[in-house]
């Protein structure tokens, strides 16, 4: 049986730093997420932002304030005590992002801050996602669960706690895609980093056999072209440097900060002293 693979790149976000910003007015604020966002993407992300006014739009989540791009859907969110911002690109944003800058500026635009991305592949079939789900490597992801809904069905594979995972799903008619089955690898944290390094120098058909590699779909429909996808090893979780990097951020950043406001130091004496 012959099939193509369509490969998609359906989710995209990474965080950038920030000036903890406190009680600014809104003008001043824009100002400054957005040349931070520039600076921290290399000016990569310009084009495609240029020419229009971000807007305002509902906050979700840990963050308060929120931004969005009107023609690529891109999103800023931020917290005013938190040094980082947080970008996002949903699967509709990284199509349009990806009409004017390649895969491989997206990925660089990260600077090694990815948080998550999300890898689709879209097969032309009848086949059910636990028909599909069923052929695999069960050694290395055990955790499964199957869910229906009135829009269709889907199968997890691996913990959504994890920073790796995939869903299989197909929508019900008359969804559009409703003709598809999509098999999607979800990478965060850690993974979502070294993948996005992958991205950054391969192509997405490469990238996205790499990211669904570890889930051993044997299913006949998974035709990867004579394609070999790479390995992305996993990365140990140290919590040590986890608690350290939370401290610097939470504790020994808002001191000097403050140490700075109140004229105790000079902040740029300071750094020259102490960090170079």
């Amino acid at each position: 049986m012959t099939t193509e693979l369509a490969c998609k790149l359906d989710w995209f976000s990474f965080t950038f730093p920030i000036t903890m910003l406190g009680e600014k007015d809104n003008e001043y604020t824009l100002s400054h997420i957005l040349s931070a966002f520039h600076d921290h993407t290399g000016q990569r992300l310009f084009r495609v932002v240029e020419g229009s006014l971000w807007t305002w739009v509902q906050s979700a989540g840990f963050y308060t304030h929120r931004i969005q791009h009107p023609k690529s859907h891109i999103s800023i969110s931020w917290n005013a005590g938190n040094p980082y911002a947080l970008c996002e690109l949903s699967g509709q944003s990284c199509d349009l992002v990806l009409q004017t800058v390649s895969t491989h500026e997206l990925a660089l635009s990260a600077s090694g801050r990815a948080t998550r991305l999300d890898f689709a592949v879209d097969i032309e079939n009848d086949c059910t996602p636990e028909a599909f789900a069923a052929l695999r490597n069960e050694r290395a992801f055990r955790a499964y669960a199957f869910y229906t809904t009135e829009t269709g069905d889907t199968v997890y594979i691996g913990s959504r706690k994890s920073d790796r995972m995939a869903r299989v799903y197909r929508y019900n008619p008359p969804h559009p895609r409703a003709h598809l089955l999509r098999v999607e690898a979800e990478y965060k944290g850690d993974a979502a980093k070294m993948i996005c390094d992958v991205l950054s120098l391969e192509s997405l058909t490469f990238t996205t056999l790499t990211a669904h590699a570890p889930f051993g779909w044997t299913h006949e429909l998974w035709q990867t072209n004579n394609v070999q996808p790479g390995k992305v090893a996993a990365r140990h979780y140290n919590r040590s440097d986890a608690s350290r990097l939370r401290w610097l951020n939470t504790v020994v950043a808002p001191a000097i900060k403050q140490a700075a406001q109140e004229g105790m130091i000079d902040l740029q004496e300071w750094i020259q002293e102490y960090l170079t």
